[in-house]
């Protein structure tokens, strides 16, 4: 309810955007989930093509949790999207 993620005890600063995405990774964890499905699910609207926002707010994402956490927790599957991973 607090809209408030931590890494290790450490609050992390997100975008509006940025929790969306990751709560929708979170929220389908081990699961792959779509550019497009990420677009239309937190942008409202479609993926265009040559359309590199998606990649930026993961990149930012993943950045803001290296800080206070080790391992990659946000994979890319090449092709298809992106994957949260959980118990690692």
């Amino acid at each position: 309810k607090s809209r408030e993620v931590f890494a290790n005890e450490n609050v992390l600063m997100l975008t509006g955007t940025e929790y969306e995405i990751l709560l929708l990774l979170i929220k389908n964890a081990n699961d792959i989930i779509s550019k497009d499905d990420i677009s239309n699910q937190v942008l409202g609207r479609r993926l265009v093509a040559f359309d590199r926002s998606i990649d930026m707010h993961v990149s930012n994402i993943r950045k803001k949790i290296a800080e206070h956490s080790q391992g990659e927790k946000i994979k890319t599957v090449r092709g298809s999207g992106y994957i949260f991973l959980s118990g690692e």
